[in-house]
């Protein structure tokens, strides 16, 4: 578990239906989009990676902070209060969020009652049915402690249906400069709160305290700050009926996310003692530090960039290729470091009880690469609204885990039922490629270049650990290693964005 909020996550990746060409058929090729449109894209992008740079350094900072302070078991508890809380969400989620960035009538005062309303009666539910399981949940897992922390947590769920529609409307517009603050500033306030708790009284309530008070600091401010209509009571039965209808899908494929990305932990918190669950929750926090930082990107930027393509009828195909190549280009050069580098990475900033983690990271991160092209292809499916690619996606690696990991664990106990889950992602990357070309937009030649690239520098990279260490060299330099000779082997790809960066910043500084 990572120190950031206990919270619920916003609706899983969904979109509102518009009118799109019949099933399979390719994009139009009309005129692109305007340089304005890709201007935006661009600083939303910047504001994108830069906010989650912040609050995951932030968050990465204070778990190294807190593993100092409290054991690995209270990791291991708030693992499963999570994983419970993100199953709630999940299981209830229709898309209200998404909607309202790609739905074309989303800037009415009528659209964005309703969907505000339909928030907070979500959120109700979520505490209300967070509160009736607490107990068998205890019983469940043998662990007394989760009667009292599961309602505390979900305390987060009701809050956030409070949630400002102007969340999600900045994004609609690609206006993240005001929403990456308030995120910034939520992950500061949810680690003070967590280390002043921990230092006075450590145990798992700091988690818990924390979590609640990064959430509330973000509804607060997303009401305060943000520009453009701020949601309130009010209903439309024509708009309710669409987002609803459109819920089926969403229902459907949040299920399947909830069982391909939440359940290791609730099925490894049965195979294995809470330790490991918290040793392995810290290798997942690690890994997935640059694989959320691609998924923001491609749902605050990527994803409302296709969704305003499709719209205006703009050549998707050209916006979906060049997009993707800078996506692929910075999650393969973060991700290649820790598929080389992830037992240097671990000792580098955890003490020996969390070095076990090491190799766990390593094939996380496998696992996160497979993930990095299936989120723009999902991406694009869902702006042509074409949710059930995602929810077939989610199907295939479910049936993957069904497979592989029961198959992985006869054969080499707990390492070998996460190698099972590393694979089970294939499955999912194979339906996103082919809802990819089923619209127009091949990918696969592309993924399959940068794979190549990703495995050469990672091995690079794991070699050069090897020999460092067998030489004696001290993790520092281990780490600093690996880093140049990862990023080395991604410079005839990276210079090339280098230079576009430069070459902006000159004119700007000439106009």
């Amino acid at each position: 578990m990572s120190v950031s909020s206990t919270s619920v996550p916003p609706d899983a990746a969904a979109v509102q239906a518009v009118p799109v060409p019949a099933s399979g058929a390719p994009v139009s090729a009309t005129p692109p989009m305007s340089s304005g449109a890709q201007g935006e894209a661009v600083r939303g992008g910047a504001y994108t990676i830069i906010g989650y740079l912040l609050t995951q350094s932030i968050r990465v900072g204070g778990s190294i902070a807190l593993t100092r302070v409290l054991d690995s078991e209270a990791y291991g508890i708030m693992a499963i209060v999570n994983t419970f809380l993100v199953a709630l969400a999940l299981f209830s989620d229709i898309g209200i969020g998404p909607s309202i960035i790609q739905n074309p009538n989303a800037d009415e005062p009528k659209f964005l009652n309703t969907a505000w309303t339909l928030q907070l009666g979500r959120g109700l539910v979520l505490f209300t049915v967070a509160v009736l399981m607490a107990q068998p949940l205890a019983w469940f897992f043998e662990v007394p402690a989760l009667a009292v922390l599961v309602p505390v947590s979900a305390f987060s769920a009701l809050i956030a249906g409070f949630q400002s529609t102007k969340h999600y409307s900045v994004q609609r517009h690609l206006d993240l400069g005001r929403l990456t603050l308030i995120e910034v500033l939520s992950a500061l306030v949810a680690l003070i709160v967590m280390l002043i708790w921990a230092f006075v009284s450590p145990s798992v309530w700091a988690l818990v305290a924390g979590g609640l008070a990064g959430v509330a600091t973000d509804v607060l401010l997303s009401h305060l700050i943000l520009d453009g209509y701020n949601g309130r009571f009010g209903w439309n039965k024509d708009v309710a009926r669409t987002m609803l209808r459109f819920g089926r899908w969403i229902f459907v494929s949040t299920l399947l996310t909830f069982a391909v990305n939440q359940a290791d932990r609730l099925i490894f918190a049965k195979m294995i003692p809470l330790s490991l669950l918290g040793v392995y929750s810290i290798a997942l926090t690690v890994a997935m530090v640059p694989a959320l930082a691609m998924r923001s990107l491609a749902g605050r930027v990527i994803f409302p960039l296709f969704s305003r393509a499709h719209r205006d009828d703009a050549q998707l195909a050209s916006v979906f290729r060049s997009a993707r190549r800078l996506h692929l280009v910075l999650s393969g050069w973060a991700l290649s470091g820790f598929i080389g580098g992830g037992v240097v990475a671990i000792q580098l900033v955890f003490d020996e009880r969390y070095y076990e983690a090491g190799w766990m990271l390593q094939l996380l991160a496998i696992a996160n690469w497979c993930g990095t092209p299936e989120a723009t292809n999902s991406s694009a499916a869902l702006a042509c609204g074409q949710p059930r690619w995602v929810a077939a996606g989610n199907f295939g690696k479910l049936l993957g885990m069904l497979v592989f990991m029961p198959l992985g664990y006869w054969l080499w106990e707990f390492p070998g039922a996460l190698l099972g889950f590393v694979g089970s992602e294939l499955l999912r990357y194979a339906a996103s490629a082919i809802a990819a070309y089923k619209l127009g937009l091949p990918a696969l030649r592309q993924d399959l270049g940068f794979s190549l690239v990703v495995a050469a520098s990672s091995l690079v990279g794991w070699y050069t650990t090897r020999a460092l260490d067998a030489s004696g060299v001290h993790v520092v330099l281990q780490a600093l290693a690996v880093f140049v000779v990862v990023t080395l082997c991604w410079l005839p790809w990276l210079w090339r964005y280098l230079g576009a960066v430069k070459e902006r910043l000159l004119r700007r500084h000439v106009g």
